[in-house]
Parts: structure tokens; C-alpha cells; sequence
């Protein structure tokens, strides 16, 4: 199939595959020669791929016929140059001649009847539609400190004094009997430790989608007029009805 048949099959918002089945990107824009495939998420890239790199169309899908990296580095990411058509391509000049052999005269054209046929011209305003930057969300993290309380239960021990009231003679057991004494109670407590760890509390997820809106364009456009002498000697013509000058 030749490139040109796949202009027909492609349509905005097909994604583009490399032969390696790696994805380059998606169609932006359509044209006869070439594709824009533009590639990227916050800030696309867009590539000018030649039709001729196009190696089979389906489905919504454009396969090339070289691999992603290949597209990639072909040089394909500056619009490719079109030859303008010149004033000669478009315009007839005194000294051309039509197929029929009619000499054409500037912008009239002299038939073989003697008549002067002349094109009255106007302009049609369209529109197109380019992509351009509209601006830009910044997203920013800042880091923010605050201050949180624990409640964390601990543990203490303490001493319980309690005296008894006894009265029993001394053993003979009770070496220590009169002596002076010191005794050393431990005491155990509990103390709080902080441990601080990183966990992820909320995700924010950015997106981006197409919203259409309509616009309402004006411009001036211009259109030829032909305007008849009215000194000059009509002839009414019969099967058109449009004057004629004599």
C-alpha cells in the first residue's frame, strides 16, 4: 500500500508503535505528507514522521516500519520544509495558452466565439486550530512542622512503709540486735522513648483532559464585483439573459 492511501485510515488520537512494538506516541495532527506524533505526559514532544515510515494501519493503530528508538532519532522532531507554490504556479501570465489553443489575456480569457469571459473571484474564510501553551499548574511540597501530645501509660515502683505493732523476746537468731543498719530498697521506673517514622498519608494525582469550547472568529473577506457601464449599447441575451456589450 502506498503512504499516501494511509492519510485516508489515520485519524487524530491514534497511537503510533514503533516495529519493535515499543509505543512512540499519539497523532496530533494529520497532514498530507507527514504525522505529528506527540510524545510525552506535562511537557509533549511532537515529531514530524513521514508517511513513507508508516508500515501497516489498524485498529487505531500506526506501525511503523522501523523500531521507536530509530523514529526517535531520525531528525524528525523540526517540521519538515515545504516548497511554497509561486506566483507562476497559480496565476496565468499574457503569453500563456490554455490546452484548446485560446490565447489568455492577464485575467481574461478570449474564446473562439469573440466572447470575453471574466472569472469574478471571492475569498472564503476558514478556520484552523493550532495548539499552543495556555500556561502551567505548579505543584509544590512544603515541609510543615507541628506539635503532638502522647498519652503513654509507665511504671514506677515505690515504697510502702507499714509498721506492725510486735511483742515477742529476741531470738538467738537475731545477731543484729542493737547494731546500727543501713538497707538499700532498688526502685525500678519506667521512662518514654520517641521513635519517629515516615509513612505516606495521601497521594495527589494530576491529570490532564481535552475540553472543547467555541470561539467565534471575524475577519474581512474580499470578492469581485462586475458593474456595467450603463452608457454603453446592451443586447439582451436571450438564452442566458445576461447583457451583453456591443
Amino acid at each position: 500500500m502506498s503512504s499516501s492511501s494511509y492519510e485516508t485510515q489515520i485519524n487524530v488520537g491514534d497511537e503510533v508503535y514503533g516495529s519493535d512494538g515499543d509505543k512512540v506516541g499519539t497523532i496530533a495532527e494529520v497532514q498530507p505528507t507527514y504525522i505529528v506524533v506527540e510524545k510525552g505526559f506535562f511537557f509533549p514532544t511532537d515529531y514530524y514522521i513521514p508517511l513513507s515510515a508508516i508500515g501497516s494501519v489498524a485498529g487505531g493503530q500506526v506501525s511503523l516500519n522501523v523500531a521507536r528508538d530509530v523514529a526517535l532519532q531520525s531528525g524528525w522532531d523540526t517540521i519538515p520544509d515545504v516548497a511554497p507554490m509561486t506566483a507562476t504556479d497559480t496565476q496565468t501570465t499574457i503569453t500563456d495558452v490554455d490546452v484548446g489553443g485560446r490565447p489568455e489575456v492577464a485575467a481574461y480569457e478570449a474564446t473562439a466565439e469573440d466572447e470575453i469571459r471574466i472569472p469574478v473571484m471571492e475569498e472564503e474564510l476558514t478556520a484552523t486550530v493550532r495548539e499552543q501553551e495556555a500556561g502551567a499548574v505548579r505543584v509544590e511540597k512544603d515541609v510543615v512542622t507541628e506539635q503532638r501530645t502522647l498519652e503513654v501509660p509507665v511504671t514506677e515502683e515505690r515504697v510502702r512503709v507499714e509498721r506492725r505493732i510486735v511483742d515477742r523476746p529476741v531470738a538467738a537468731g537475731d545477731v543484729d540486735a542493737f547494731e546500727e543498719t543501713v538497707i538499700d530498697v532498688p526502685l525500678t521506673t519506667e521512662t518514654v522513648e520517641v521513635q519517629k517514622q515516615a509513612r505516606v498519608a495521601e497521594e495527589v494525582v494530576l491529570s490532564k483532559e481535552a475540553v472543547q469550547r467555541t470561539e467565534q472568529v471575524t475577519d474581512t473577506v474580499r470578492k469581485e464585483e462586475v458593474f456595467i457601464d450603463e452608457d454603453a449599447t446592451l443586447i439582451d441575451d436571450t438564452e442566458g439573459g445576461a447583457p451583453r456589450v456591443r
